[in-house]
């Protein structure tokens, strides 16, 4: 057990580097694991609420991303994107094309179910922490931050200029009577529905990536890889990050000559005597696509160990703890790590800043604008937003996005505990050893 620990960690890690890691679990305001009762262990990743101290500025989300988790995790994160102006993703390697912006009726359902989601999305964080789903607009406007109530005053409305209707019950529903604003009919007149649209799967225009270690990781626990559970295409939507030859310049490696690593492309091989970061780099890269040796190894007994309810439950479980420990972790690496850690968060971070500086100073359209990045990188990326920007932070609305549930798995409180406990030994043990190396 102690092996597939490391191993677990290992892979974790990796996956936490590509996105930036995330904070230790009970300091972090962006990634959590909640015991949510005996038979139940739940991982969060926040959604922060950044307000301008200055009007005519617009509302900031910073919404977490993680690269594997319950497809409902990304349904709910897919309704907080889509009701923004403006999203700002992260994507190493370049844009992705974009959809073509809808027209009439069309654009109007589209405005509509997207707004329906994301106020299905806000009842339902509103359920988990009261108990209750609100019943009326202003119950639901009351439960989030000051802030945010223009983002839902807005959603209100449907994409015809109608106030969407709440309809009251155990599980209150919120309705658009679409174009013609009657009870019933087909097409545009048709009616739509919050709990209908939650409960049917999305068409995702999937970006294309090639199969790798995250999605092995997916399959083999039964959750879902981000890229097959986002799409990524809408009109509003806009890469904001570097690509991986800019990566490799930052890293000492300098620019890809002409037909070499580019916007989208393989990195080059790596010179024996490169910087080690750049090295590092290169491992990072050909561990997430699978070509490293670690990937393949990792896979394997992943998958093995995905063949039963209890081995995804264990695997998921270290996989959670890992993810709330890796910024620990990853920040005491030495070496090419080090250089590596600098430039995956903080260089990234940085770029986000100059796209969000251009927003706020050149397009006053956008009111309301999404930051979607490893949820890792808001620590020095929200910093950065309010000094150098002018924003504040004012609230959080948790996302789950991993549930295990115990019982289903077969397994008791107590296996869970040792497990859990091993974990974090490892982990204890992991970074005693890395300060020791450092002094």
């Amino acid at each position: 057990m102690h092996a597939i620990a490391r191993m677990v960690s290992v892979v974790g890690s990796s996956i936490l580097v590509g996105a930036g890691a995330a904070q230790a679990q009970g300091d972090s305001p962006y990634i959590r694991v909640v015991d949510e009762d005996s038979s139940t262990v739940r991982l969060d990743v926040a959604v922060r609420t950044l307000a301008p101290t200055e009007q005519d500025r617009p509302l900031i989300n910073l919404v977490g991303a993680i690269h594997i988790g319950d497809a409902g995790f990304y349904d709910a994160v897919q309704a907080l994107l889509d009701v923004h102006d403006l999203v700002l993703y992260e994507g190493v390697g370049g844009e992705r094309d974009a959809a073509p912006e809808a027209r009439g009726d069309d654009h109007a359902a589209i405005v509509t179910q997207r707004r329906l989601r994301f106020l299905a999305v806000l009842a339902e964080g509103a359920r988990r922490r009261t108990g209750e789903h609100p019943e009326t607009p202003e119950a639901l406007a009351a439960s989030v931050g000051a802030p945010m109530r223009d983002l839902v005053a807005r959603a209100l409305v449907d994409g015809w200029g109608r106030p969407i209707l709440f309809a009251p019950g155990g599980e209150p529903d919120a309705v658009s009577l679409g174009r013609d604003g009657q009870a019933g009919g087909v097409d545009a007149d048709a009616d739509l529905s919050a709990q209908d649209l939650m409960a049917s799967p999305r068409t995702i225009a999937t970006a294309g990536e090639s199969e790798g270690l995250q999605r092995d990781l997916a399959d083999a626990l039964g959750l879902v890889f981000q890229m097959d559970g986002i799409d990524y295409s809408g009109a509003h939507w806009r890469n904001s990050d570097l690509s991986i030859g800019e990566i490799q310049e930052a890293l000492g490696g300098g620019r890809p000559a002409e037909g070499g690593t580019g916007d989208g492309g393989e990195p080059d091989a790596i010179d024996p005597n490169a910087p080690e970061g750049l090295k590092a780099a290169d491992m990072l890269f050909r561990t997430l696509s699978g070509e490293s040796f670690l990937a393949k190894a990792s896979g394997f007994l992943l998958k093995m160990l995905g063949s039963s309810p209890s081995g995804r439950a264990i695997v998921k479980i270290m996989l959670a703890d890992t993810l709330t420990h890796a910024e620990d972790l990853l920040a005491m690496q030495p070496g090419g790590l080090a250089d590596l850690m600098k430039v995956i968060v903080e260089d990234r971070n940085a770029a986000v800043v100059t796209d969000l500086r251009a927003v706020v100073e050149g397009e006053p359209g956008v009111q309301t604008v999404a930051v979607f990045y490893g949820a890792g990188h808001f620590g020095d990326l929200e910093e950065r937003i309010c000094t150098e920007l002018g924003y504040r932070h004012d609230s959080t609305l948790w996302v789950p996005a991993m549930t295990i549930d115990l019982e289903e798995a077969g397994l008791s409180p107590g296996q869970v505990k040792l497990f859990r406990k091993m974990m974090r030994d490892m982990i204890a043990a992991q970074m005693e050893a890395l300060r020791s190396h450092g002094e």
